[in-house]
């Protein structure tokens, strides 16, 4: 998926891809296409009298903006790097856990050994 930015011409990977008007774009590139959409393959924006009619910030409970994600498509070796630094990732977590029962385990171990005398 090595897509380039009409924007920028830079290479899109998936963190940063943002698709308007079925043009694939970074999201740092929205400004800019924003702009001048025909110039990057999208459409002229028609300007209403009311410009809330144009912009949707998802405040009201009525607007459905729910997402199902059906498949993604993800080349092997970036799966394998993400498992990789997600292991590493988790190590601190395991210690501080480690850590959390052991305390647990010298309070009420200690505890439960003075009731049983």
């Amino acid at each position: 998926m090595a897509e380039i930015c009409p924007v920028c011409d830079k290479k899109i990977n998936m963190f940063s891809l943002d698709t308007i008007q079925g043009v694939d774009i970074h999201g740092d590139c929205r400004d800019a296409f924003s702009k001048n959409p025909e110039l990057y393959g999208g459409k002229a924006i028609e300007k209403t009298e009311n410009a809330d009619d144009q912009f949707d910030l998802g405040l009201f409970p009525d607007n459905d903006k729910s997402v199902h994600v059906k498949s993604f498509n993800m080349p092997f070796l970036d799966m394998v790097m993400f498992m990789v630094k997600w292991a590493i990732a988790s190590i601190p977590a395991f210690i501080i856990l480690f850590i959390i029962g052991a305390i647990f385990t010298t309070i009420f171990g200690v505890s439960l050994l003075s009731f049983f005398k």
